[in-house]
């Protein structure tokens, strides 16, 4: 260590981890001074009086609250900057990408080794000092055999195989532009405006980001002359189909285009055909109620003959995750599936949407209605998985009744 002194707090309410934890650092290094607290209220009230750490290490699973609440809460409150390291459970190892936001340096996972692990962490975080956290390799411990390396852009990257560019650059805070991507949906590489550069095998081609591994050796690139000339160019069709797109026109903004030099379209609408919408009716809801249509110039997206679908359930999702706006939701004063008052599962009105009556007389209280307005304010990184959930029961039911 090249300080003579390094103030630890740790934050875990199992007394047999945190002796293990301590054990551990302390044979390690004997100058590494940690104080231990086994609550998140515990952890504030330190703060609050002025104390000051050079790291944190902080388990997930706190009493009261998870370990993200109270690290927010510190961030927020006490304006910590250092790096702070999340300790989770095999169970809550999707959170990893969440804890990247709120500032975390690293993500160890419990495995079995993990105690014996620490004391390196500890070394590395604190070596790295004021670094971003999302600039930081935030992959749990991996077999080396599962691990890839190569560059992106001049800096030494490690991915994990079965990741794309496009993974591992997010993880490392590297921007690269989509539109036809999303974490809730499958990959579908059609808008191709994820492009970057990979030299491979002493090949250098253009490749889409979000559907190409990673593996060893390779050398990515995104922003040379070529990656920009071909986004450009992608941009300018884009506007070309879509010139009244707000997102488009940022984006076009942000790589110094102006104006496209094609013609516009005829009929201009809002769509890119990004599939987005088609993806997230089949794969998350169930309904698979829109889909493609046509070829070439002619290609658009909707319901089977552009009419009311008896698939939709009206839930929204469409609508919610389509980048350009798209797609509106369009209330319609009739017994189906779109209506305003309520997000309406497949149902012949037995009572009558206003009034409720399965809800109402749900013995559980498992039955739950949302209104439209409610639902599309959730966020767009998110699902609703409990109405989601009751989507595919009522289409199920219904197959059912059919047969």
């Amino acid at each position: 260590m090249e300080r003579d002194k390094v103030d630890v707090l740790l934050v875990e309410y199992d007394p047999t981890h945190a002796r293990l934890i301590k054990r551990e650092i302390r044979d390690f290094d004997e100058s590494i001074i940690i104080e231990h607290v086994s609550s998140g209220e515990e952890a504030l009230d330190l703060l609050e009086k002025g104390n000051r750490y050079d790291l944190i290490i902080m388990t997930y699973d706190l009493p009261n609250a998870d370990g993200l609440q109270v690290l927010k809460a510190i961030r927020e409150k006490y304006k910590f900057r250092n790096p702070v390291i999340m300790l989770l459970s095999i169970k809550h190892e999707g959170l990893k990408d969440q804890a990247i936001k709120e500032g975390v340096a690293l993500c160890v996972i419990k495995t079995e080794d993990y105690t014996a692990r620490i004391p390196w962490e500890v070394k590395d975080c604190l070596r790295r000092g004021r670094v971003v956290a999302k600039e930081r390799v935030i992959l749990e411990y991996r077999p080396e055999e599962s691990l890839v390396r190569f560059k992106i852009n001049g800096l030494d990257v490690v991915g994990e195989r079965g990741e794309t560019i496009l993974d591992v650059a997010r993880r490392y805070g590297i921007k690269i532009p989509t539109l036809c991507y999303h974490s809730s949906v499958s990959t579908f590489g059609g808008c191709r405006l994820c492009v970057v550069e990979v030299t491979q095998r002493n090949r250098t081609q253009l490749h889409p980001s979000c559907i190409f591994p990673v593996s060893n050796g390779i050398i990515v690139n995104t922003d040379t002359e070529r990656v920009l000339k071909a986004r450009k160019m992608l941009l300018e069709l884009l506007m070309a189909r879509c010139p009244d797109v707000g997102l488009l026109k940022d984006m076009a903004e942000e790589i110094g285009l102006k104006k496209t030099r094609f013609k516009l379209r005829a009929n201009p609408d809002r769509c890119i055909l990004c599939g987005l919408c088609v993806r997230v009716c089949e794969e998350e809801i169930g309904a698979s109620a829109i889909g493609f249509s046509q070829r070439g110039l002619h290609r658009e997206i909707g319901t089977p003959f552009m009419e009311l679908s008896d698939s939709c359930t009206g839930c929204g999702e469409c609508a919610k995750i389509c980048p350009t706006e798209a797609i509106t939701i369009e209330y319609i004063d009739s017994n189906i599936r779109k209506k305003r008052t309520t997000v309406a599962v497949k149902c012949d009105g037995c009572a009558g949407y206003e009034n409720r009556a399965c809800v109402n007389n749900c013995p559980t209280g498992a039955l739950k209605v949302m209104t439209i307005e409610d639902y599309l304010k959730h966020d767009k990184e998110s699902f609703n998985i409990e109405l989601r959930e009751l989507l595919r029961y009522s289409l199920e039911e219904e197959a059912k009744a059919e047969k």
